[in-house]
């Protein structure tokens, strides 16, 4: 990975692979007045791990299939360590009450480009609250990772993902075969982005 040309110093030092560590997320999180964006507290794992175990999250997201709160906190713990990803709870701004996941993945700040992931419990969905959730984080991380660049990648199956990325004004570029590995599996992305316009 080569260092992009531009005129804005990006934060952060350089990493292993031309990845460069998150700068730290602010501590009481981001909100809109409706969701909240927030780190994952030791509290919060049992309940995440009850609602990620919605089938649909598992056909959808790296989540673990036998999940548990142990297990949230073993998966939480291995995508920390590697420093170009930051997992966040999508919370109630009101209550606190979790109710999803947001995050962002595959960061490359040397090239100033970053994907989000997401997923929603059952009984938080039509709502519009995901959406809210990424145009929070793509806003944060315009504004303070210095990207120019986020994508949203889904299976082309996963509809409700994809309406996500559409509501959100991400475009649409096409479908990358044989993306990723999902769950031992080889899957299709349908690739989204937002580009920020200087």
């Amino acid at each position: 990975m080569g260092r992009a040309d531009g005129p804005d110093p990006v934060p952060g030092a350089a990493a292993p692979g031309g990845l460069i560590p998150l700068p730290g997320f602010p501590i009481g999180g981001i909100d809109d007045g409706v969701v909240r964006l927030r780190m994952h507290a030791d509290s919060d794992l049992e309940e995440v791990a009850r609602l990620s175990l919605d089938p649909e999250i598992l056909r959808w997201t790296f989540v673990p299939d036998d999940n548990s709160a142990d297990a949230m906190a073993t998966w939480l713990a291995e995508w920390r360590g590697r420093g170009e990803e930051l997992h966040l709870l999508i919370a109630d701004a009101e209550s606190d009450r979790p109710l999803g996941a947001v995050g962002i993945v595959d960061a490359d700040l040397d090239q100033r480009r970053c994907g989000i992931g997401y997923w929603l419990a059952p009984d938080a969905r039509g709502g519009g609250i995901v959406a809210r959730a990424v145009r929070l984080l793509t806003a944060w991380c315009f504004d303070e990772l210095g990207v120019l660049r986020v994508e949203i990648r889904a299976e082309p199956e996963n509809a409700a993902s994809r309406a996500v990325a559409e509501r959100c004004g991400f475009a649409f570029e096409g479908i990358a075969r044989s993306w990723f590995t999902i769950k031992g599996r080889r899957a299709d992305a349908a690739v989204y982005s937002l580009i920020r316009e200087s």
